[in-house]
């Protein structure tokens, strides 16, 4: 059984669930696009990585790179000769992508061909039969139908899955129920945990088929009773989430250094050159905004004033983690460097990211970890000023990805 799936996530970038903090936006120069309806014409070819965010997102262009979406309704057509990357409630991929297809949605509807790995956490995944992948399959949803062609392996669980197509390599999921269809080829193994066995189709499984009943545990005993025939899935689906939700920071980072360049290669400088005073300020902020809040809340004319000082109070500590995580990045890859461009800077913060989730997840450490990061992450937007700005002023911030 191959295990090269793990290794082929770190690249995914996603443009996830943050169309309405930019639905205002203006559209961006270059590679970037913003709005409530975001499109890209057939006549369009676009020769860089392209960004789009927003209620709608339609495709139907020519990119010669990645593309990065995130939306409530989003149809992907045309040609992408690089990976696609996708947040969305309702995802139709219906291009030819040459690379990966990374994406997050409630309903995935594949009617194109991807050229090499699709990961997809979703309620419902649909590989039309006309549709295809080139390479391995990862999957964590409700509802699963694959009837078009898989060149590699799958890897996943669901409460449903049908399988009507060829598989190329082997197949290794967990499941509530299993159909693999007359007509449907599976040119390696098959593993599969389910309940009960399932009646395979002579000539379908040209490798073994290797049957574990499923054992409910204590947990699982528990997940049953909270979520009835969805418990296989809440199990599998948790490192999906994890997944999403460090996809969510990462493309919020993104937009952020996108929109932001200065401000977000200065926040990161104010942690490295003025630490105490970055800590201070985050510990008062992070601590006595929202007591200020409250106390504001009780008084009827400082109602107001007190919810919005709590939704900025939310909004600044979920983005406490992109500063830091751009400056743990930036002393693990470009400590003889100056922080500029944008591209380093979502590397930096790509790795960062990853270093904050994997060291969170350490029983005890996670809670103080991330209450570090909140201070300081808080205090460095604080402690940015004009001389800072000034500092990392970089002629090339306007051409530069």
């Amino acid at each position: 059984m191959k295990k090269k799936g793990l290794a082929r996530l770190g690249p995914a970038l996603a443009l996830v669930m943050v169309s309405v903090l930019l639905s205002a936006a203006p559209v961006m120069a270059l590679d970037g696009r913003a709005g409530d309806a975001v499109s890209v014409g057939g006549d369009e070819e676009i020769e860089e990585d392209l960004y789009l965010a927003g209620r709608t997102v339609t495709t139907t262009g020519i990119v010669d790179g990645d593309v990065f979406v995130g939306g409530q309704t989003v149809n992907i057509g045309g040609d992408i000769s690089g990976g696609l990357s996708v947040g969305a409630q309702t995802l139709t991929i219906n291009a030819e992508v040459a690379g990966g297809v990374r994406a997050g949605a409630q309903t995935l509807d594949v009617a194109g061909s991807i050229g090499r790995d699709l990961v997809a956490g979703c309620a419902t995944l649909i590989l039309d039969s006309n549709a295809s992948i080139g390479d391995d399959l990862y999957v964590g949803s409700g509802e699963v139908s694959l009837r078009g062609d898989i060149g590699g392996d799958i890897y996943g669980g669901a409460e449903s899955m049908v399988i009507a197509g060829t598989v190329g390599g082997d197949v290794h999921v967990e499941v509530g129920s299993l159909d693999i269809e007359p007509g449907a080829v599976i040119e390696g193994n098959l593993w599969y945990s389910a309940p009960a066995e399932i009646s395979i189709p002579k000539g379908s499984v040209k490798g073994d088929v290797t049957f574990t009943e499923r054992v409910v545990d204590e947990d699982r005993q528990q997940a049953a009773e909270d979520f009835g025939a969805l418990a296989p899935f809440v199990f599998f689906a948790s490192f999906t989430w994890r997944l999403i939700a460090y996809l969510m920071a990462l493309v919020t980072g993104i937009i952020l250094i996108l929109l932001l360049p200065r401000v977000m290669a200065a926040a990161p400088m104010a942690i490295r050159t003025q630490t105490g005073p970055v800590a201070g300020w985050g510990a008062i902020a992070l601590f006595l905004t929202p007591l200020a809040a409250i106390v504001l809340c009780i008084t009827v004319i400082g109602l107001p004033i007190g919810l919005i000082a709590l939704a900025l109070w939310t909004i600044l500590l979920y983005i406490a983690q992109i500063p830091v995580a751009i400056f743990i990045g930036y002393l693990i890859l470009g400590r003889s460097r100056a922080l500029e461009g944008k591209g380093f800077m979502i590397g930096c913060l790509a790795l960062g990211l990853l270093l904050i989730a994997l060291v969170k997840l350490i029983p005890f450490v996670g809670f103080f970890i991330g209450l570090a990061v909140a201070l300081f992450g808080i205090g460095a937007y604080l402690m940015v000023d004009r001389k800072m700005l000034g500092a990392v002023k970089n002629s090339d911030w306007e051409n530069e990805p």
